[in-house]
């Protein structure tokens, strides 16, 4: 398996802000100068407290565990080694994440959109949480994991009727995921439905199939993996999204993908008011208006009980 250096593993935090009510009320203004106009970007960092695992945080794969390799487009694409690992490691790890709920992030998110303060969203998340959590004008940058596409003739179905043909293929495999369920125990779990395989398994033993509808191609789940674009029509939406605001907060990433940076590069670029809430160092710091050094559910749910409190 090719080897791939993961960029972005951008500092700590060395101090943090303070969230006293005077912050609270800054971001809230923030929000009241721009109402309606305000477009969320979003990453991972705002779907840790679901229980799915980041990439760069203080606790993310890439930084704890180095060793930690994606897999890479073209792999993905053009290698059945790599379709094994990873249908073999998806197959445990996405029930877990399908399981997964919103949290008060995400919550806050629709309310603000509710309360009509919102405009939109981008998220680099593939979890879906932000639409199971109410919001609607939701652009989903690097996809979701709700459904899978073969590579050949384009043809969509949903990763849950995809799990059921991979258990009856795989009916070992299945025997030991319920057996762990009913122990209780689970595989460690990786971001966007991944896990570290049990050692008593090997991905070389795992099936996969051909597509239901032409016969001969793969298939490969609606996300971008690492060394692949995001569609034309979704990043020309996401451009489209920072011309139509006036103002843009950015939560819950270090902004470390390229794809979401340059709506960033954007809109500073358009002399829009940029806010970032992140515990950590980000690509953008420099761009922004505002920075605060906090955990996004230190901020979010407060500020916007605040707005829907000052609503007439």
């Amino acid at each position: 398996m090719a080897k791939v250096k993961i960029q972005g593993l951008y500092g700590l935090p060395k101090t943090q802000t303070l969230v006293t009510p005077i912050v609270l009320e800054a971001v809230a203004a923030y929000f009241r100068r721009h109402k309606g106009r305000v477009l969320g970007l979003t990453g991972a960092g705002v779907s840790v407290a679901s229980g799915i695992p980041d990439y760069r945080g203080s606790s993310g794969t890439y930084r704890v565990h180095g060793h930690y390799q994606p897999i890479l487009h073209h792999e993905l694409v053009s290698q059945h080694v790599s379709r094994q690992r990873y249908w073999a490691r998806s197959f445990f790890g996405i029930r877990p994440a399908f399981r997964a709920s919103p949290n008060a992030i995400h919550s806050a998110f629709a309310a603000l959109e509710q309360t009509e303060h919102l405009a939109g969203l981008v998220t680099q998340n593939v979890d879906g949480l932000h639409l199971a959590a109410g919001s609607t004008n939701v652009l989903e940058l690097h996809g979701t994991l709700k459904h899978v596409q073969c590579l050949s003739c384009k043809q969509v179905e949903s990763r849950d009727d995809f799990q059921a043909v991979l258990e009856a293929l795989n009916p070992d495999w299945a025997e030991f995921g319920r057996r762990l369920a009913r122990s209780g125990e689970e595989p460690a779990r990786r971001p966007d439905g991944d896990v570290d395989l049990p050692s008593t398994l090997q991905y070389e033993d795992f099936a996969y199939p051909t597509c239901r509808q032409c016969h001969t191609g793969h298939y490969m789940p609606t996300v971008v993996f690492f060394g692949g674009n995001v569609p034309d029509a979704v990043r020309l939406r996401s451009h489209q999204m920072v011309d139509n605001a006036s103002a843009l907060f950015v939560c819950g990433t270090s902004l470390a993908t390229f794809s979401a940076y340059r709506l960033v590069k954007q809109a500073r670029e358009q002399g829009k008011e940029i806010m970032i809430v992140n515990y950590g160092e980000t690509r953008g710091d420099k761009d922004a208006t505002l920075k605060l050094e906090a955990r996004a559910e230190d901020i979010l749910p407060h500020v916007s009980a605040l707005l829907e409190r000052g609503r007439p």
